[in-house]
């Protein structure tokens, strides 16, 4: 079960839209050139939360794999960093069924 099931809503991007697609990151103008990792995160609790926003602050693309949380876990996970994207001015994308990125901002994903 996703975490968008739980509220009966369907993510912004659709299961069928995804299939044989890729997605295609670039950059944009206003943002200087990013020399950081992309950060690969699976929490497995939400006390790893402090730990992904740390990261979010230093300017990285962080992908988070919630499958191993509760749904209750998982939703507050989502809404915490949801929340820390939205105030450090990035956006949020769901990239498969409960695998979030987070990127920041001047980064595009189309």
């Amino acid at each position: 079960m996703s975490v968008f099931d739980f509220f009966n809503r369907s993510s912004r991007i659709k299961e069928e839209d995804t299939k044989d697609k890729t997605f295609g990151f670039t950059q944009t103008e206003e943002a200087p050139a990013r020399k950081n990792p992309t950060a690969v995160y699976s929490p497995q609790s939400y006390d790893d939360v402090q730990t992904i926003i740390d990261d979010l602050k230093k300017d990285k693309t962080v992908v988070v794999h919630l499958n191993k949380l509760k749904t209750e876990t998982a939703i507050r996970v989502l809404d915490m960093l949801s929340g820390a994207i939205y105030a450090l001015g990035g956006g949020v994308y769901e990239m498969e069924k409960n695998i979030f990125m987070f990127s920041p901002t001047g980064l595009e994903v189309r």
